[in-house]
């Protein structure tokens, strides 16, 4: 680990929670827009540009890291048979292969970066979970961090996945350098987490022309903060 990076500690760490939003939850942050367009495909189009825009500008060397969740759902459940609380149509086959499906998908996510890169596993972590939701307490969330150690990341692979919302895996990219996190919640926008004031006003002009009007007063606070 490298005892100046800030962000490398906090993300192999539990007590770094990283929870979305991203841009509220942490005080350096700014939150960028990115599908932009009057047509779908422009719109995905524009979204796809602006984020790897964006990567290059915070990444010119590429990313040190990534990390994503992995998640553990806990199926085993006591009760009625679940069919039995559905109409007529319920398919069992067809919920049976979309779990198998589910879980085929992230650990093949999972394996091919522990695999491919040396990482970390952070354990434990808070999730989303209300204690009034009925699946409360059957899910565990998992950080993986995986460093590049200059075997770059299909990064432009990755942007797409998180901008088309395929499979949900959360990645983020990390620059140890610059001590930020770039976080892509979909093709909506994008959120950059810095460790320090500074680290935040170093790039600000260099990504207001991305910024999401609705947060540019708050991104001014922060930034004059």
């Amino acid at each position: 680990m490298s005892s100046s990076s800030i962000v490398e500690k906090r993300i192999c760490s539990n007590d770094f929670q990283y929870l979305q939003p991203y841009f509220y939850n942490n005080p350096y942050a700014l939150r960028c827009e990115l599908g932009i367009g009057d047509t779908s495909e422009e719109y995905m189009e524009n979204a796809k540009r602006r984020a790897t825009e964006i990567y290059h500008i915070l990444f010119p060397n590429g990313a040190d890291a990534i990390f994503f969740n992995y998640w553990l759902y806990d199926y085993c459940d006591s009760g009625d048979a679940e069919k039995r609380v559905y109409d007529s149509d319920f398919d069992p086959e067809g919920v049976i292969e979309n779990r198998l499906e589910f879980e085929r998908e992230k650990l093949r996510f999972l394996s091919y970066y522990q695999l491919n890169y040396r990482h970390v596993t952070v354990r434990n972590l808070d999730t989303y979970d209300d204690p009034d939701d009925i699946d409360f307490g059957r899910q565990q969330r998992n950080r993986i961090v995986c460093f590049s150690d200059s075997i770059e990341f299909d990064y432009q692979h990755l942007i797409n996945q998180e901008i088309e919302v395929v499979n949900g895996h959360e990645v983020s990219f990390v620059s140890f350098e610059h001590e930020c996190i770039f976080s892509i919640y979909d093709d909506r926008g994008c959120d950059i987490v810095f460790m320090t004031h500074d680290k935040m006003k170093e790039f600000y002009n260099e990504l207001q022309p991305y910024f999401l009007e609705y947060d540019v007063e708050e991104m001014a606070k922060r930034f004059n903060g």
